[in-house]
């Protein structure tokens, strides 16, 4: 599996799926010895990758069994063991190692990289993130983003590049959409289920759907989810129960202030409701100065502006209360929206697109915009505002970007 030369180029060590280790003259290629032979095989699966250490006296080893464990070459023998996970999950099978220096890591098959440290029994840290494209995130008021991916994995952020997995059951489903409202989130799956989540931990049981959920509000309490689902319909969902909503057309995208429900159609029009327990009214305000399917909608913090975007890249911002068009000016998009986002001030707006850009709208001068170019290579997923000054993106890349705006 794995063959490498000490640095001293005395030795090399070969290591493989017969779970041993071979050291060999660097010189003539002849077999010295079995490593720590009267050990046996610790390793209980195969040793993917194998490392020395700077000074030729130690070697690192990884292996399918989740275990990496450290050798003494001239004393022979094993020294150290790290235990990657208390689980044998395939995504804990160690893939790859390097020791450079005074570090040392391992790479798990999950795409995790583990520092460890000769001495201790587990990694002293464990780097995580995203290895698929993100396709669905959301930010809660604290200020934790939770990023999901294509592959199903699931992230929180905390803004000081540190990443860490969303414990509790794995959907291995690609997350459609996410929604956050005091510090509670609402996963949607396109499993055709929506799941909650509190605290870096999926909470309860999934509520099934009739299709997968490409749109999804959670209201302020954080107990009541709107959801646009693939086929057109509209439901309401809470921890306990699942409401199908009548409506007239095909649901895209919704959005929530308060009480107040926003719905994109496919015709390109936007219809307001009252959420009224599990039913939804209609209120007879509405948009329809889009010209093509609405693909995201976005509520400023105070409730007074909606803006909708579109599959054709345009952005149109209304009035909430009346539907009247306050600007249609927000069209330099090439491509379907995926993000809108309001920054606490109320008067500027984010948006992420397919064509890969993020760009930051100023209501009070329409035709001022700042554009972030290429922002994601394959298409720019998700936007979100930390701050008046700071916005976060996600992308195809598997990337999440923080970006610092200035005046």
């Amino acid at each position: 599996m794995d063959a490498k030369y000490s640095p001293s180029n005395e030795y090399f060590v070969t290591a493989g799926a017969d779970k041993k280790l071979f050291l060999y003259d660097g010189k003539t290629g002849a077999l010295v010895r079995q490593v720590a032979a009267d050990a046996g095989a610790p390793h209980t699966g195969s040793i993917y990758a194998v490392a020395w250490s700077p000074d030729s006296k130690f070697i690192v080893t990884s292996s399918g069994d989740c275990t990496c464990k450290f050798w003494d070459v001239a004393q022979d023998k094993l020294v150290g063991t790290v235990q990657i996970s208390a689980t044998s999950a395939p995504e804990h099978q160690q893939v790859g190692n390097l020791w450079a220096g005074s570090h040392i890591i391992s790479l798990s098959l999950s795409g995790d990289i583990n520092v460890l440290q000769m001495g201790q029994e587990q990694p002293v840290k464990a780097i995580t993130g995203h290895q698929k494209a993100i396709t669905a995130a959301a930010l809660t008021p604290s200020g934790t983003l939770y990023t999901g991916s294509y592959d199903g994995k699931l992230c929180t952020w905390d803004f000081a590049g540190h990443a860490q997995a969303v414990e509790g059951p794995k959907s291995e489903a690609k997350p459609e959409d996410m929604a956050a409202s005091s510090d509670a989130v609402a996963l949607g799956f396109i499993s055709d289920s929506v799941r909650f989540a509190q605290a870096s931990k999926i909470t309860g049981t999934s509520a099934g759907l009739s299709a997968a959920p490409i749109s999804l509000a959670i209201d302020q309490s954080g107990t009541t989810v709107v959801a646009a689902l693939a086929n057109g319909e509209l439901a309401i969902v809470t921890r306990t129960s699942v409401t199908k909503v009548p409506v007239k057309g095909e649901a895209r995208a919704v959005a929530i202030t308060g009480s107040t429900v926003a719905v994109g159609f496919a015709d390109h029009s936007v219809h307001m409701y009252a959420l009224q327990n599990s039913t939804l009214a209609a209120t007879g305000v509405s948009m329809a100065a889009n010209t093509r399917e609405i693909t995201r909608l976005a509520f400023t913090p105070n409730g007074q502006f909606l803006a909708a975007g579109d599959a054709g890249g345009r952005i149109v911002v209304a009035k909430a209360g009346t539907g009247e068009t306050v600007t249609a000016r927000w069209v330099a998009h090439t491509a379907r929206i995926y993000g809108l986002a309001w920054a606490p001030d109320n008067q500027h707006a984010a948006s992420s697109a397919l064509d890969g850009h993020v760009i930051v709208w100023d209501l009070a001068n329409p035709l001022r915009k700042t554009l972030i170019k290429h922002a994601h290579h394959g298409g720019a997923s998700t936007v979100s505002f930390i701050d008046s000054q700071t916005l976060a993106s996600t992308g195809a890349d598997g990337a999440v970007k923080v970006w610092s705006l200035t005046q």
